[in-house]
């Protein structure tokens, strides 16, 4: 909740317990005027009904002959001009009581006849029986009715004291939660401002300290933008990557920094409305200093916005990697020979094992002739030397044929499909029980292990890594060869061809993927040392990696990542 809100808040229930407290008090004020208007009008009544009996009390003892005096009688008369009086009077005073007014009617005729003894007429009703009936009804009607106004006097009064004292507890109430809610709200803005102006010194001091960080950084040109992309800040950094001071730049158009094709073809204003529709943008490109040079500069334009989303301007930070793109160029020219270099190599490579063959053929053909058109001739020494020459020639053209085949492999052209290694090894271990039908060799393969690359290059590194542990385990009654998977140290999954061979000392691993490299002599274990080298070019190729774990006599286990 923000303090903003919670500040309206308090501030508007005070105002609304305010007003309704004031509303109270008006509702109050008539209530009490009405509750005094009918006590008030209960003593009119009473003062009336006292009246009533005095003007007939003061009447009727003329009609007793008790007012002798002139000033008695005139008393009498004037009584009897005030009863009719006073009758209406108490008629309507009444008019809201049905039964003071009954009260009133039954009264009447008792004052009829008082009026009339008092005037002194024939009428049978000025008789003494009827008079002091009379007299005695108006009493006891009269008595009845003040009583029952003293009663209503007594509950009107104590309504208007409960009324009076509840309106006084409730604007008491109601100015205690009012005072409440107004400390509350002062409250809440001092402590507002505290944390505010402490807020405003930790961002002044933020902003001083960024400031000086920005001044002090020299390798990124940092600047702030206005709308229009105007220079508004300029830091140590751009003066050294663009060569201008700050009073020679600020206010200036930031695209004089561009080459003059990239302004005319507008392209500052649209770096700066990219910026403003997504946020930010970054571009690499040439630009130009003051005196002229150009260098390859890359440029992040940022969109400032303030709370509601309008825009503020940009921050725009530089870096010069005109150093790096020197690099960069040097590299790529460095590894466009290198390439060139090797493919030279591999295309000499395979002339030179090609062109071998035809002297090996002869040098083996020969011996061969020798041995059959001269052998006779030829003690048993000179034949074993001439089956030595076979033999050496023999060996000589397994090695073209490895050579051949690693360049065969580094020149031919990839064709990635979907391939299922399982298959490839099944068929490759069909192929080694088939050339050596007397061994028996346990073999584990994972089932439907699919990946995506050449079939053929990989056919033939499964070749050479399954053949490699083939014949390492030739020494083994209970050889075992397995082909699956596992998840390497960074998480990748690998593949590996594991046996329970011969093995080798792992101090010796970095010259298994080596052209010639061989670990065990011929006489343990035939071979070219090129397999190995094989396998190494082709998982290459793959943009892959392979690697190899062994024990001396407990076996090796070699795996690849593609």
């Amino acid at each position: 909740m923000g303090f903003q809100f919670k500040v309206v808040l308090a501030l508007s229930l005070a105002v609304a317990t305010l007003g309704s407290l004031a509303g109270a008090s008006l509702r109050k004020i008539s209530d009490d005027e009405e509750d005094q208007e009918w006590v008030d009008h209960t003593r009119s009544v009473i003062e009336a009904l006292g009246d009533l009996q005095l003007q007939i009390t003061v009447a009727e003892r003329e009609a007793n002959g008790t007012g002798g005096l002139s000033s008695a009688r005139q008393e009498s008369a004037r009584a009897l001009e005030h009863i009719p009086v006073l009758t209406r009077k108490l008629r309507e005073l009444m008019a809201d009581n049905q039964r003071q007014e009954q009260a009133l009617a039954q009264l009447a005729p008792a004052v009829e006849v008082i009026v009339a003894r008092a005037t002194g007429g024939d009428s049978p009703l000025t008789q003494s029986p009827e008079a002091t009936k009379a007299h005695f009804q108006i009493l006891t009607t009269i008595n009845d009715m003040r009583q029952e106004e003293q009663r209503l006097l007594a509950e009107r009064s104590r309504v208007a004291k409960q009324g009076s004292r509840r309106a006084k507890t409730f604007i008491a109430l109601g100015n205690v939660l009012a005072l409440a809610f107004l400390l509350v709200s002062a409250f809440a803005i001092q402590r507002e401002m505290r944390n505010r102006s402490a807020a405003q010194e930790a961002l002044k001091q933020s902003e001083e300290r960024f400031r000086s960080m920005v001044s002090g950084v020299k390798d990124y040109a940092i600047l702030m933008l206005d709308p229009e992309g105007k220079i508004v800040s300029w830091n140590g950094g751009a003066e050294r990557i663009k060569g201008y001071r700050a009073e020679e730049i600020l206010g200036q158009h930031f695209s004089r920094f561009y080459l003059p094709d990239d302004v005319t073809a507008g392209k500052p204003a649209r770096e700066l409305e990219a910026a403003k529709k997504d946020g930010r943008v970054e571009d690499e490109g040439w630009r130009v200093r003051k005196d002229g040079t150009t260098f390859w500069a890359d440029a992040v334009i940022t969109a400032l916005r303030d709370e509601r989303g309008n825009l503020r301007g940009f921050g725009k930070v530089t870096r010069d990697l005109t150093e790096r793109r020197k690099a960069e160029e040097e590299l790529r020219l460095r590894n466009a020979q290198l390439e060139n270099a090797n493919k030279e190599l591999e295309s000499f490579s395979y002339s030179v094992s090609h062109d071998l063959r035809a002297p090996l053929r002869a040098i083996d053909g020969f011996s061969m002739a020798l041995l059959e058109d001269c052998g006779a001739s030829l003690d048993q020494n000179g034949q074993k030397h001439l089956e030595r020459v076979r033999s050496a020639t023999t060996k000589m053209g397994l090695l073209i044929d490895d050579m051949l085949n690693l360049a065969r492999i580094a020149r031919s052209q990839m064709v990635h499909d979907q391939v299922n290694l399982s298959t490839l090894a099944q068929e490759v271990v069909e192929d080694l029980r088939t050339g050596t039908p007397d061994r028996k060799v346990s073999v584990s393969i994972t089932p439907n292990l699919v990946v995506s690359g050449d079939r053929n290059l990989l056919r033939i590194a499964l070749h050479n890594l399954l053949g490699n542990a083939w014949k390492f385990t030739s020494s083994r009654a209970d050889a075992h060869i397995e082909f699956g998977h596992a998840i390497d140290g960074g998480g990748q999954a690998a593949f590996f061809v594991k046996d329970n061979g011969a093995g080798f000392d792992m101090k010796y691993a970095d010259k298994l993927f080596g052209v010639f490299q061989r670990l065990h002599s011929d006489a343990e274990y035939s071979g070219t040392g090129v397999g190995l080298a094989t396998v190494h070019r082709i998982i290459g190729r793959h943009g892959g990696r392979v690697w190899a774990k062994a024990v001396p006599g407990e076996g090796a286990t070699f795996y690849f990542v593609l």
